[in-house]
């Protein structure tokens, strides 16, 4: 009865440990934001936005392209980032969290249900993480990141 136990224990570990779950942690400021990564392997990750100021900040991430675009950090992309603050819209980008506000780091009562954790399921292209409420557009307050594949998306 003993090895049954440790065998069904065994089995319960091994696969509970196989997924592996990505939690990316993007820096927020008023003027600035860090995206930890440039290329994703997956679209399937979550994301915890880490808001360093005493003040909720606003922020979108807009898919860019469906297809990855090569050398996107070359590319400058302040006039389309500027139309989206006037509230254009530009019809080639496809926004995916529009206005989402980060609370402040200091509001968070507790990190094991943090507000600002999302869970995203991204299909393949390049997508743009930027700052909703900046002055002026710089690449500061703007992001540009590929994901390569997601294998919940057929044709990938």
């Amino acid at each position: 009865m003993k090895k049954i136990a440790l065998v069904v224990f065994l089995l319960l570990f091994v696969f509970s440990c196989e997924a592996e779950n990505k939690i990316l942690e993007p820096s927020l400021t008023k003027e600035k934001i860090e995206f930890p990564k440039k290329e994703l392997d997956q679209g399937e990750f979550m994301a915890i936005f880490r808001n360093q100021t005493d003040d909720s900040i606003a922020f979108n991430l807009i898919m860019v392209s469906n297809d990855i675009t090569k050398d996107q950090d070359s590319l400058d992309y302040c006039e389309g980032v500027n139309a989206l603050r006037q509230g254009k819209q530009i019809l080639e980008w496809t926004p995916i969290n529009f206005n989402f506000s980060a609370i402040a780091e200091s509001a968070v009562e507790n990190q094991n249900y943090h507000p600002n954790l999302i869970s995203y399921n991204l299909p393949v292209g390049t997508y743009l993480l930027m700052l909703v409420d900046s002055d002026s557009c710089s690449k500061d307050n703007y992001t540009v990141f590929n994901v390569k594949e997601n294998k919940n998306f057929e044709g990938n």
